[in-house]
Formats: C-alpha cells, structure tokens, sequence
C-alpha cells in the first residue's frame, strides 16, 4: 500500500519526502559550537603560583574549574638537584583564590625522575601524565625518555590517592619523547581519543590514538590538518564539552619561539580548518607560549609563558609561570 502511493505521487511524493529528510537529518547531527569574543589580555594567575625564580608550567584545569593541575619546582635535597613534579591547587569557588599547592603523591612524584603534563578525565578518576622514570614502582617500564603513564584512584575527592601508574605501551610510547596528552570524550560518536606529542626527526607533532579503555590505547597517527612541514607542533588541547575547537602550540611561520594556536571544525568528524595564531594579546612575540588548557565551558584559557624575567641572587633567566586568558560566550548553551 505505501508503495502504490509513492508511486502514484510521482515527483511530488518524492520531492516531499526528499524535503522531510532534509529536515530530519540537521536533527541527528552534532549542534554546532558556540561562539565566543576575542581572547582578552592574558594575565599571570597569580599565588599561590607565580613565585619568583621557580618554574611553574604544564597548566590544566579540571571539569568543575576549581582544580588546576601543574608542573612544579621542586628542590631535593639528597642529590642537590632540581627536578620537576606534579602539584594541584583547588578553589572553593570560581570567585575564590587557589589554596595551597599539594603533590600528587609519592606514586606518581618519584625522587629519581621528571613528572609533568597532566590530564585527568572528566569523571575525576583517571590522570595522564609524562614521565621519564623508570623504577619498580610502575607497570611496563619505560621506553626511552619522557613517555605517557596513565593513574587511577578511587576517591575523585583525594588529590593524593593516585594508585601505581601503568606506561601506556608501545603503541603511544617509542625510543623518543612523548608529551603532553590530552583526552577527548567524544558524546556524537561515542569514541574516546588522546592526543599527544611525539617528536618526529627532530620536530614535535600532534597524534591521536583511540582508547579501547582508559589505558589500552590502539595504533597512534599524525593528526591531519595540525602539523605544519618543517615546524614543531605540539601540545594539541580539545575543547572538551564539543570536540570542535583545538588549541595548541607551534613555530609554524618561522617564528623563533612557539606561541598558541586554534582551529576549529563543525563536527567531531570534520577536518580542522587553517590554523590561526591567536595574537598578540595572548602570545608574546619574542617569548614562548605552550601547553594550553581550555574549561570546560571554553571561556578560559591556561597555559605557560616564560615571559618574565627574574634576577636574583643566584643569577638571572626567564621564569616558567602560568598564565591564563578569558572570553565572552556569545551563543550557544550554558555549561
């Protein structure tokens, strides 16, 4: 019966029924992203960071904006050495100022080793991290410099309750650097992908892997659209709530430090657009900018600048501090 009606209404039928399609299928595709104003200014965050002479960089903020994760300074006494590990300050309110710094642990900060570039997911349960260790006290060993390790803990509440990290595996780390990971849980597709750094002939470059599970990465590729010939790029942060926005760092253009920049897609399986350094009011010129951090409702912006300069005692260099940048949401949902 539906058959005969089809045909007896001819082109009119199908027209029709091509018009309701039309109107079906914009209903089943992903929303598209909000719009935002320009970056403003960027500004230091301020103590409890900031502290003069320390390098303090690698920023991420968690889901709720109120934990801030980043790479410390730290002094150790029995070999006279500075290394670098992971601390979190929290907020009571977005309002509120950071409370004190406290360490991650001594699971995932070890006396004899480098920790740096965290990531925790959004439930508040996993944490990514970078690490050059090599010790008993984690799973699958290293497999040559800085490589990605993968922590859970039980309690989202307890920023020391990470249990013994797990290194990710051949398919993420190899014989060269690896850096910062970033995860993205895509909801119109159901996947979960991390992008990371892994130095390629000298350069960085942005990878993907897909996660099978929290810590069962699948084969690793370059990321189309993100790496520039002959530049480094690095650092790649997905907007989390929508996929459709990238932040990341690179020297593309022959600049003689990396500053920050963006691109932007429709949907999560769209190619990225030309990417576009995100200006003055965000990179110095003449400094560094990396490892940026969105919130989760894209209205700010973390990352590290070496920008000022310190003189003190013991000698003079350019400071490792945590900068953020914010902006207007112009439309789309609220958080």
């Amino acid at each position: 019966m539906r058959r005969q009606v089809l045909a007896r209404g001819g082109r009119c039928v199908w027209a029709a029924l091509v018009l309701v399609l039309l109107m079906v299928i914009p209903a089943a595709t992903q929303e598209p992203g909000p719009r935002f104003s320009a970056w403003t200014q960027a500004v230091a965050v301020g103590p409890p960071l900031r502290v003069p002479g320390w390098y303090e960089a690698c920023p991420f903020i968690a889901k709720g904006d109120l934990d801030l994760y980043f790479r410390k300074e730290v002094y150790v006494p029995a070999t006279d050495t500075y290394q670098f590990d992971i601390y979190v300050v929290h907020r009571d309110g977005i309002t509120e100022p950071w409370g004190t710094p406290v360490s991650l642990g001594a699971k995932i900060n070890t006396p004899a080793s480098n920790e740096l570039c965290s990531f925790v997911t959004i439930d508040g349960h996993w944490l990514y991290f970078v690490s050059n260790r090599n010790d008993a006290g984690v799973e699958g060993g290293n497999y040559g410099a800085f490589d990605i390790f993968v922590s859970h803990r039980k309690d989202k509440d307890d920023p020391a309750g990470w249990e013994k990290p797990v290194n990710l595996g051949p398919y993420v780390n190899t014989a060269v650097n690896e850096n910062g990971p970033s995860i993205f849980e895509d909801e119109a597709t159901g996947k979960i992908v991390m992008y990371f750094t892994r130095a390629v002939s000298g350069k960085n470059k942005i990878f993907q892997t897909g996660l099978l599970d929290w810590d069962n990465p699948g084969p690793a590729t370059q990321v189309p659209g993100l790496n520039a010939e002959g530049a480094s790029d690095w650092h790649a942060f997905i907007r989390r709530r929508d996929g459709l926005e990238v932040v990341f760092a690179s020297n593309r253009g022959g600049l003689p430090q990396s500053d920050l920049f963006v691109s932007t897609r429709p949907t999560t399986s769209s190619p990225w657009s030309t990417p576009v350094n995100l200006g003055p009011l965000v990179n110095d010129a003449a400094r560094q900018e990396g490892r940026p951090s969105m919130s989760w409702d894209g209205d700010t912006l973390y990352f590290w600048t070496d920008r000022e300069r310190y003189t003190g005692p013991e000698g003079s260099w350019w400071d490792m501090h945590v900068y953020k940048t914010t902006r207007t949401r112009i439309t789309g949902k609220d958080k």
